[in-house]
């Protein structure tokens, strides 16, 4: 059983139609943010989200993953909460 990517998401705006799409939009942005976002269809059925960005001197990574921070407790240390 796999679990299949059901969209890719680039800078924010750019729905890609595969890795390589997806890779190619964003080694070519000129406005957005520099993210990728992946909505998964798990093999349970259920659909998940995983953020990974550029920030700073790092790569971050958030989501509705187990051992991941939500959108929510990213933005909340971001804005210092």
């Amino acid at each position: 059983m796999k679990a299949i990517v059901k969209e890719i998401q680039v800078g924010g705006f750019y729905g890609a139609k595969s890795l390589e799409d997806a890779c190619e939009k964003y080694s070519h942005m000129e406005s957005g943010r520099p993210k990728i976002i992946f909505l998964i269809k798990c093999t349970d059925g259920e659909l998940r989200q995983i953020t990974i960005r550029d920030e700073d001197n790092q790569t971050v990574a958030y989501g509705d993953f187990e051992g991941l921070p939500s959108f929510l407790e990213y933005a909340k240390e971001e804005v210092g909460e």
